[in-house]
């Protein structure tokens, strides 16, 4: 049972997540239509009482009838996708109670034959968690599909991650910052700069782009205000508008390479996972580190020059 509590925590942990925001989104989509079929109804009743023609009321009642269709069809699809979640979290359950109850009676045949093939499935649902964390989406999915895994990995919900990506690769900032905005009570819990930094790119095309007063106009919008910490790069940011975008001199030189957009990626698929997994690290490369660590072998010098950079590596 440790063993279960402290490898398959994210197991639950993620979908569950998920399965919370679909609840609290469907909610408030309740909240918003049923607002407005209210409002709906006090037009309606005070019309009646006033003394409307048919043809008002009768268009009033048009109104109502609109609303409530587009409430029905907005609760229906909101409803599915939380019936979904809620799937998922039950057979990722069901896939840990199948674990459980193998190790409750660990000598009989039939348990030892099902506990080895339950750890090759969370053998293969950590190397597509690790693939998936490191930005291997493709192969993640593949591998998932050719095992039946897609409910017990988080391919799809990294799908949206993938999206955002491949945004910040072709150089378009306006999906990561959406994605910042749905997200931006978790991001400031765990101190994250990823809008900041989003920002601070946004302005640095600006000036590349030699749109020197639009930056300056951009650069009002959106830091006025700053934490602690960010000033310098404000005023590095600001620095630029006095140098040619082919300038040589640093720290001017180093914001306008083009290889801050491949750490921009970076920094999203950090966290992108911190936000989902609350362990830093993937499972894989840890499970190998102490399975290596556990192993009693005559060669101790092997494992140690050439197994352990390898999982460093992996992690």
């Amino acid at each position: 049972m440790n063993e279960i509590k402290s490898l398959e925590h994210a197991t639950l942990k993620v979908p569950y997540e998920v399965f919370n925001k679909k609840y609290r989104n469907t909610q408030r989509v309740f909240d918003v239509e049923a607002r407005q079929v209210v409002a709906a109804v006090g037009d309606l009743d005070n019309a009646v009482k006033s003394g409307s023609t048919a043809g008002e009321i009768n268009n009033l009642l048009g109104g109502m009838v609109e609303k409530l269709t587009t409430m029905k069809r907005k609760a229906s699809d909101a409803i599915a996708e939380e019936v979904q979640a809620a799937f998922v979290c039950k057979k990722r359950l069901e896939h840990l109670k199948e674990q459980a109850e193998a190790i409750a009676e660990p000598n009989s045949p039939q348990n030892k034959t099902a506990m080895t093939q339950w750890r090759k499935v969370r053998l293969d649902r950590m190397i597509v968690d690790y693939f998936l964390r490191n930005g291997y989406y493709d192969s993640a999915s593949k591998l998932a599909d050719s095992r039946n895994l897609r409910d017990l990995t988080n391919v799809d919900i990294y799908a949206a991650g993938a999206e955002v990506e491949r945004e910040l690769w072709a150089r378009r900032t306006a999906r990561c910052l959406q994605w910042c905005a749905d997200n931006r009570s978790k991001l400031r819990k765990l101190n994250s700069t990823m809008e900041f930094n989003t920002r601070i790119q946004e302005f640095i095309e600006l000036v590349r782009g030699d749109l020197r007063l639009d930056a300056v106009k951009y650069a009002k919008k959106h830091f006025s205000t700053y934490d602690d910490g960010q000033l310098e790069d404000i005023q590095h940011c600001m620095g630029m508008l006095a140098f040619p975008k082919d300038t040589e001199v640093e720290p001017y030189a180093g914001l306008l390479r083009a290889s801050r957009w491949q750490q921009l990626v970076s920094q999203f698929r950090w966290e992108h996972a911190r936000l989902l997994h609350p362990a830093r690290l993937p499972a894989l490369p840890v499970t190998l580190q102490l399975g290596l660590a556990a192993l009693n072998t005559p060669y101790p010098f092997y494992i140690y020059f050439f197994i352990k950079p390898m999982c460093r590596r992996l992690t």
